[in-house]
């Protein structure tokens, strides 16, 4: 935790942005898993355009602190990969509820 409290409070806020929209989609995916309610998938569905339009303010974000020289190259640059890693961690949550959904 250490290296979050090095962090600018808007990189900050992104790595805790990122963690939390990684843990209620990961939540989302094992109680579909576990209770297999069709519902599950719609509310799945509506959280990832709601994770996405957030992420993608986050992002915005995130470049207007970096071009306004508040942060330096190598935070914004992890900051972003960071927030960046759900997209493909979405993806396989949503390879793996098509392979469970057949």
């Amino acid at each position: 935790m250490k290296y979050l409290q090095e962090l600018t409070p808007i990189n900050r806020f992104a790595h805790w942005n990122a963690l939390a929209s990684f843990s209620l989609g990961t939540l989302s995916l094992l109680s579909y898993l576990i209770f297999k309610q069709s519902d599950l998938i719609e509310i799945g569905i509506v959280y990832t355009i709601v994770a996405v339009v957030w992420n993608s303010i986050v992002l915005v974000m995130i470049l207007f602190a970096a071009l306004g020289q508040k942060t330096s190259f190598k935070e914004t640059a992890s900051t972003i990969g960071i927030l960046l890693i759900n997209l493909p961690i979405a993806f396989l949550y949503f390879i793996i509820i098509i392979e469970y959904a057949i």
